[in-house]
């Protein structure tokens, strides 16, 4: 950003600023902002700091100061300077709205403008008629028309201008602050509506507090809590700005200019329906995260109880809806989301029970919540509500949305077995899709498999409640497994195979994928299996022996055993040792001469199995793999599952103290290592498995008789 506005400023403030400024800011709908037109942005108003990170970072994108009211109170601060650089003015200066209009009828400086009037610390929004309102304990301020007031006023001044219907042009400069060598903007004034939507509300001291406290004698109590609420916001959350298709002014006034009607019957035959209009977008273009849908569920949740499991799901498939719906949304309802119904903690979620918890809105049993309704409705006061009582901040926030609030209503009066019957169909859904979506990405590439090849698949037997899930290794796919699959069928259990993300399509697919996407991979077949069957096995060959080791930090009972075969905790690959060090050095050196065409991009792969295999290894898909190894290797101390440890003693690919290193430093009580006189790695595959595969079904029939 411009840090040049920032060079007058004391050294305390620049100090302070460069903490907001470099906040956690994600801006969207750059594309909305229209080009050489006079701009009024017009936005939703929670926090001070708003008048301040917003312009500055509108200011960044279009390189033109934007111009903000504030309270004549900030500019006897630390405040004062920087927002006097940035083009705000006082709200007490005489002439101010006819220097607002001269600059959006010049296009010299854009305006940008808070039509609630005030910071809604409640969010409390609702509609009187055609009007919204502000609720500030409980007295309803109507939202300002003034901003389209300003934008109106300068496009029909600029259209008389244009017309030749102003007489006095002298006068008309000195009205509007007009200088002579200014030139009136030929294209008309846009009205830009922003929402401002922040994740992770959350209180507490933090930076500012401390400074202040420090540094300053006399602080009111509302003082600082503006400083708790919007030092978290700088510090913690994450702050998305979303632009919207803006309003052309000339068009609003396209059927009515040319009558003979004065400025001021036009402007409020159009002002307020103008400011509903864009209002409207703007609370409707809320960006929708996961403490919203968390807070939203326990509103409209009726009973007094909800089972952990089931809420969870819920939430997994209200989030799917609300992405399924195009409904603007943060990153936090995708990234790891899986981990929300595969029993691992999901940080969002763990972020806002915390909060529920200490605000006493829920309480927690067992296997179920208690919801405490009255103490989630508790407005407090408007100076008070953000510190005492967040959740009904981001609840009044998120009410307004009436798609949002119908996705929950529908979804929440289903019955547990109707919201585990759609989970289910929607995880397997959504690994068939991201299969075919990775096969598509990469079906020009020379190397891509025969399709058939990465499909996962199931085997099904009424008569058993015990499932099975088989996890291929590296470069492959779950038709590795396959054999192994059929075996333990029709020993009478079910089997659940897999695919893990980047494999059975092109070793391009694999470069683009890290572990933590085999791992979730993983993540989705736990949860999907659980869903229908009580006991549950992982059965891990190669680098999804890695993965089934640690699936063990799962929070599942039901997850009886796993069995690791010649899990691949340390390499013999001479390649992965001494060359991979190299070629990444020798990478990092080319591109650092600007020479990349000359980086190593991939290792060629002679396998065992050249049909499942892909016949090149990217380097960055060997590191993730080394990544994978080392997280292994620091969870397997914490491995109390029963454990089966299967190593052929010649591996070439993997090397034997894997399995004795895994074997003693597990806690497990129950664990079994068999070393097999093999000299190949992918020993299950071919002849000589029957042995292998009774030694397994041996290990889970045990395990399965004692539960």
């Amino acid at each position: 950003m411009k840090k040049d506005l920032l060079v007058n400023t004391s050294g305390f403030i620049l100090n302070i600023l460069e903490k907001v400024l470099d906040a956690d800011i994600e801006i969207k709908g750059k594309e909305n902002i229209p080009k050489n037109h006079p701009r009024i942005f017009v936005a939703n108003h929670l926090t001070r700091m708003e008048a301040m990170i917003v312009p500055y970072a509108i200011y960044d994108l279009v390189d033109k100061k934007v111009g903000v009211i504030a309270d004549d109170s900030l500019f006897k601060t630390y405040f004062g300077s920087f927002l006097e650089e940035l083009g705000a003015m006082r709200k007490s200066e005489p002439c101010r709205n006819n220097i607002m209009i001269g600059d959006l009828i010049t296009g010299c400086k854009d305006w940008m403008i808070f039509p609630e009037g005030m910071m809604v610390k409640a969010k409390d929004i609702t509609k009187e008629g055609e009007h919204f309102c502000v609720k500030i304990d409980d007295v309803c301020q109507k939202v300002h028309t003034g901003s389209a007031f300003f934008a109106l006023s300068s496009q029909l001044l600029r259209e008389d201008y244009f017309n030749n219907k102003i007489k006095n042009s002298k006068k008309f400069q000195r009205k509007y602050f007009i200088k002579e060598c200014k030139e009136i903007q030929e294209n008309e004034t846009m009205i830009v509506p922003i929402n401002i939507t922040y994740s992770n509300l959350r209180t507490g001291k933090n930076f500012l507090t401390d400074m202040a406290i420090k540094f300053l004698d006399k602080i009111s109590e509302n003082f600082l809590e503006e400083l708790e609420i919007e030092g978290n916001i700088a510090l913690n959350s994450k702050i998305t700005i979303q632009i919207l298709k803006p309003i052309s002014t000339k068009k609003i006034l396209a059927d009515i200019y040319d009558k003979e009607l004065n400025h001021t019957k036009i402007i409020n035959k159009y002002r307020y329906s103008l400011t509903h209009n864009f209002m409207t977008k703007i609370y409707k273009s809320l960006t929708i995260n996961f403490d919203h849908i968390f807070t939203l569920t326990l509103f409209i949740y009726e009973k007094e109880k909800i089972n952990k499991i089931y809420f969870k799901r819920i939430l997994y498939l209200i989030a799917n809806e609300i992405k399924m719906n195009c409904i603007y949304y943060n990153e936090n309802l995708d990234e790891d989301i899986i981990k929300l119904v595969s029993y691992e903690n999901f940080e969002p979620f763990e972020s806002i029970l915390n909060v529920a918890i200490k605000d006493e809105i829920l309480s927690e049993m067992e296997t179920e919540y208690v919801i405490h309704i009255e103490n989630l409705m508790n407005l407090f006061t408007h100076h008070t509500i953000r510190l005492r009582n967040i959740m009904r901040v981001i609840l009044n926030e998120v009410l307004i949305i009436e798609e949002v609030n119908d996705i929950v209503k529908k979804l929440i009066n289903l019955s547990e077995n109707e919201i585990n019957e759609k989970l289910y169909k929607l995880l397997k859904k959504e690994e068939i899709y991201e299969y075919e979506n990775d096969y598509a990405i990469h079906i020009d590439d020379e190397d891509l498999k025969p399709k058939n090849i990465g499909i996962p698949y199931s085997f099904e037997n009424n008569d058993s409640n015990t499932c099975v899930i088989t996890i291929h290794g590296f470069s492959s796919s779950p038709k590795e497994v396959l054999e192994l699959s059929q075996f333990l069928h029709k020993k009478g259990l079910n089997v659940y195979a897999p695919r893990l993300k980047g494999h059975g399509t092109s070793p391009k697919d694999l470069k683009d994928t890290t572990w933590n996407d085999w791992y979730l991979s993983l993540s989705r077949a736990i949860a999907l299996v659980t869903l229908k069957y009580k006991k549950i096995f992982i059965i891990g060959f190669s680098t999804g022996g890695l993965l089934a080791l640690l699936s063990t930090k799962k929070c599942y009972p039901q997850i009886k055993g796993i069995i690791c075969i010649n899990s691949a905790l340390h390499l013999n690959d001479i390649r992965i040792k001494t060359l991979l060090p190299a070629l990444s050095f020798w990478n990092d050196l080319v591109v650092s001469f600007n020479a990349n065409d000359y980086a190593k991009e991939y290792v060629d792969n002679v396998s065992e199995n050249p049909e499942l295999n892909y016949n090149k290894h990217y380097i960055k898909a060997i590191e993730q793999l080394d990544l994978l190894m080392t997280k292994t290797r620091k969870n397997i101390p914490k491995i109390q599952t029963p454990t089966f440890i299967i190593q052929a003693k010649n591996d070439p690919v993997v090397n034997p103290t894997s399995a004795y290193e895994i074997y003693e430093k597990i806690k497990s009580e129950k664990k079994e290592i068999l070393m097999l006189d093999l000299d190949n790695h992918i020993i299950i595959k071919g002849e000589n498995t029957k042995e292998l595969f009774e030694r397994i079904y041996l290990f889970l029939d045990t395990l399965e008789k004692e539960y």
